[in-house]
């Protein structure tokens, strides 16, 4: 027994050897992988600019950094220079209350808004402020020293009669080149990235040629100032790679979904398309210039209508609307089950000033507020001058000469054919509209083939609800409709401007299955409405969407290194996008 024991042991001793060198093998394997992966992520900053605040960090970092996107340029010849008090509101942001009345789908509000509004009016009539002992907590930035420039907190609480102005690089998620022109706008972004990664990332600015980038950017994008950014990064703050993509695939990558109707508003713009699997469909994409800052010029309106103690808030001043921002983000909501007054109170806290609590009754403007992205009519004589962009084809440019267009004119006889192909299946489904007699549907269906899309595009500005419609309902054809039916299974609702009000889920999950057509309706199965996936802060899904990106094994073949940029230029960007550049 003892023998044959033995002997099993020894014969069977190479096999089991094979197999456990094999095990440790692979487990070797994946502990290198692991680190592999871990430096690599501690080696990518992650880049997500926004009008209000910029978020940056490692790829390893579990939260972002998150600043006001802002810089502070101290003048050239002080006290000889009036500082330029740049607003944080838009000019005629006044609503009309009465359209608010007429509104007849404005269920929940039925017969009690002027009532309602009265005796909050009455109520806050008597209201007076409380002197309160204990000091300001917090004081204006020390300029002092005279630095150059500040950025972030550091600029947005320098006094305003400090000799310093400020300026936001992004409005509406683009370039602001309303003041300034590209160049100068560029030079700020660099002082403004460089310095923030230096104060909060802690790199040397020597050190930031040994790191990658990712940097996150708008659905709907100029292919100039992308390129420019690019070019900012690569060249000028010498990064030694970068990926760039767009925020609606980074947030489905961010909330773990391959599927969704993204719909991200953040503080002056909202933007919505449709992903599927990692790629943002075309003709789904729109963007609209309306965000958490009309919400609040909305919300201020209002509040000084209904007679707001605090007598001298002036939405204009910096301070004044700061305090509004954080009022709208504390009380503003969608649950409709909060309708009616409420007693409130805040404080009122400003450096070499009396700290004063204030007590006044909150009415039905805590829920308009919001409400006001759904009935764009509200934002009154300002509705005129918002605009709702599309994105466009790409028409060329003269330092890529082998782009689509070269590309589309010279294409073989293979792609021709198919091209063919696809010219006769559309005119055959004309055909057999024509077998039907629809000559109404034959028409409209002619023109909006042309556009490629189902729904033609809206001429002026739309609620929140019809612009996410909009854009279901001109998700690519599939079968049984099974994409429409995933979009609307999945709408996540993404950045700061509306998704952290509570009731948002349900107040908009209503307000879509009332928009739905009528020839969708049979196939979708139900609407779910998505505002924190995983109890995560909507504001930053987009960023960390940016952080499993730079992990992803086919994502390595998007880098775009510097050596290669500076040969080739634009060509890269076309040729390495994940998107249709």
């Amino acid at each position: 027994m003892i023998s044959l024991t033995n002997n099993n042991s020894a014969s069977s001793s190479p096999g089991d050897k094979e197999t456990t060198t094999s095990a440790e093998s692979e487990v070797s394997s994946a502990t290198l992988d692991v680190e592999a992966i871990t430096q690599q992520a501690n080696m990518t900053i992650v880049i997500h600019p926004g009008s209000s605040h910029l978020r940056i960090g490692r790829a390893s970092d579990p939260q972002p950094v998150m600043i006001p996107h802002v810089i502070a340029w101290r003048h050239k010849n002080p006290g000889t220079q009036t500082a330029k008090r740049m607003k944080l509101i838009r000019e005629d942001n006044k609503p009309d209350l009465k359209d608010l009345r007429k509104i007849e789908d404005m269920f929940f509000f039925t017969g009690c808004l002027e009532s309602t509004a009265d005796e909050v009016r009455k109520e806050n009539s008597k209201k007076k402020p409380e002197k309160l002992q204990e000091g300001c907590g917090w004081t204006w930035t020390d300029t002092s020293l005279a630095p150059k420039f500040l950025i972030g907190d550091d600029a947005l609480y320098i006094d305003e009669e400090d000799c310093y102005d400020l300026f936001w690089p992004i409005v509406n998620g683009q370039l602001n080149l309303k003041s300034k022109s590209i160049t100068a706008v560029l030079a700020d972004l660099q002082c403004l990235w460089t310095k923030a990664i230096e104060n909060f990332l802690r790199i040397p600015v020597k050190d930031i040629g040994k790191y990658r980038c990712i940097l996150v950017i708008p659905d709907i994008y100029n292919r100039e100032h992308i390129k420019n950014l690019v070019n900012l990064l690569l060249d000028q703050m010498q990064f030694s790679a970068i990926i760039i993509h767009q925020e609606s695939v980074c947030a489905t990558y961010g909330c773990g979904v391959a599927n969704a109707c993204v719909v991200d508003v953040g503080h002056q713009k909202t933007a919505v398309c449709c992903v599927e699997d990692g790629f943002s469909h075309f003709n789904t994409r729109l963007c609209m210039d309306i965000g958490g800052c009309d919400i609040t010029g909305v919300f201020a309106w209002i509040l000084m209508q209904n007679n707001f103690p605090y007598k001298e808030c002036n939405v204009e001043n910096r301070m004044d609307f700061l305090l509004l921002e954080e009022l709208k983000e504390t009380f503003c909501h969608l649950d409709v089950d909060r309708i009616g007054p409420e007693p409130q109170e805040f404080s009122l806290r400003r450096p070499g000033q009396m700290s004063l609590l204030y007590p006044f009754t909150l009415g039905d403007e805590a829920m308009q507020a919001p409400i006001s992205l759904f009935f764009p009519k509200l934002y009154g004589k300002q509705c005129q001058s918002l605009c709702i962009h599309f994105p466009t084809k790409n028409m060329g440019a003269s330092d890529d000469p082998f782009d689509e267009t070269y590309l589309a004119s010279t294409r073989t006889k293979q792609e021709e054919a198919w091209a063919v192909k696809k010219e006769k299946a559309a005119a055959a489904r004309i055909e057999e509209k024509i077998e039907s007699n629809d000559r109404d549907e034959i028409s409209m269906m002619t023109h909006k083939e042309k556009l490629g899309r189902k729904f033609s595009i809206p001429k002026e500005f739309i609620g929140l609800d019809d612009a996410i419609v909009w854009s279901i309902e001109n998700s690519p054809d599939s079968y049984e409709n099974e994409l429409k039916s995933k979009m609307y299974s999945c709408i996540l609702v993404v950045g700061g401007g509306l998704a952290n009000f509570d009731g948002v889920e349900d107040y908009l999950r209503k307000r879509i299955e009332e928009k739905i057509p009528k020839s969708s309706k049979s196939l979708v199965g139900h609407v779910k409405v998505v505002t924190k996936p995983k109890g995560q802060d909507s504001s930053i899904i987009s960023w960390k969407g940016g952080t499993v990106l730079s992990s992803l094994d086919n994502a390595q073949e998007l880098w775009i290194k510097r050596n290669l940029w500076m040969e080739h230029g634009l060509r890269l960007l076309r040729e390495n996008c994940a998107f249709i550049w």
